[in-house]
């Protein structure tokens, strides 16, 4: 948990293509606002939660009064299987009564996590994530353990209305997408996992095409590529660690597969991280301040 708190705003909740390595939750009381996501906007009223998973960009918008609770969720970047990642959720669920109960809860015992200055550009960079990860590792075990549980059940939620990201009949491709999950910090060849699920390679290749919508190397480069994005974002490691990290002993292959992947370079990725950081620093000059008990 990176961040959790309840704000109330009045026609100033409006940002613009923001793309983050956390996934948010919100629970709405009061009011409404607008996300817009793939094109398409959707309204976001009271009695409703709202899920929108790391690195989706959106832009959020509001012209009245809007109330919510917040709940940002930062997946350790050494796990190698992600919740997250794992569904296709629903952007919108009805809350349960007991919903609202759980976010009093989280605010309670995490009063110290709550945004003190809700403009992204403060809170959404690399720095920001570093120390409020730090911080939150940094608490007692039974403190986070209390925590954890409570954003399992509002994940729950989700989940329960969620259909696997990755669907396959054929329990060979399934068992490959298993290991590839279980070991995206390792070098993984396409020859390697055939001999694994006692496929030949090209009819290995074929069947995961067939059952998945694309390659063996593609399903394997974008696990790894969304690894690298959440590592740059929120991790001190240098560019060549990174790669290493992630079985990419060659850092200029690494780097061609990134930009590839997103457009840029591994090392403007970062800068426009820190430029968000440099950005939150002279804002932060003027009092704002975050995750600070």
């Amino acid at each position: 948990m990176l961040n959790v708190g309840f704000a109330s705003h009045n026609a100033d909740w409006n940002y613009s293509d923001i793309n983050s390595p956390f996934t948010r939750i919100y629970y709405v009381t009061e009011g409404t606002a607008s996300v817009t996501l793939d094109s398409t906007t959707y309204l976001l009223t009271p009695g409703n939660m709202y899920i929108i998973p790391a690195f989706t960009l959106h832009s959020d918008s509001c012209s009245g009064l809007f109330s919510h609770y917040y709940l940002h969720i930062y997946e350790n970047v050494s796990s190698s299987d992600s919740i997250i990642d794992k569904y296709k959720f629903p952007f919108e669920i009805e809350c349960l009564p007991i919903d609202q109960i759980l976010f009093e809860s989280l605010c309670r015992n995490n009063s110290f996590m709550a945004l003190r200055a809700y403009d992204p550009r403060i809170y959404d960079n690399k720095n920001a994530l570093i120390d409020c990860v730090r911080l939150n590792r940094n608490r007692p075990e039974w403190d986070r353990l209390e925590s954890v549980g409570i954003i399992c059940q509002l994940l729950s939620r989700f989940i329960r209305q969620a259909h696997p990201k990755y669907q396959t009949n054929d329990v060979r491709i399934g068992r490959a997408v298993e290991i590839i999950n279980t070991h995206n910090n390792e070098l993984i060849r396409v020859a390697d996992l055939a001999k694994e699920v006692r496929m030949s390679q090209d009819h290995f290749i074929r069947l995961f095409k067939k059952e998945l919508g694309c390659t063996p190397t593609q399903f394997i480069i974008d696990k790894k590529m969304m690894q690298a994005k959440l590592m740059l974002a929120s991790e001190s490691l240098m560019t060549k660690e990174i790669a290493y990290s992630l079985g990419y002993d060659n850092l200029s292959y690494f780097s061609r597969l990134f930009r590839k992947h997103t457009g840029t370079t591994p090392t403007l990725y970062r800068e426009s991280f820190n430029l968000k950081s440099s950005m939150g620093e002279q804002h932060t000059q003027n009092g704002d301040t975050r995750c600070q008990p």
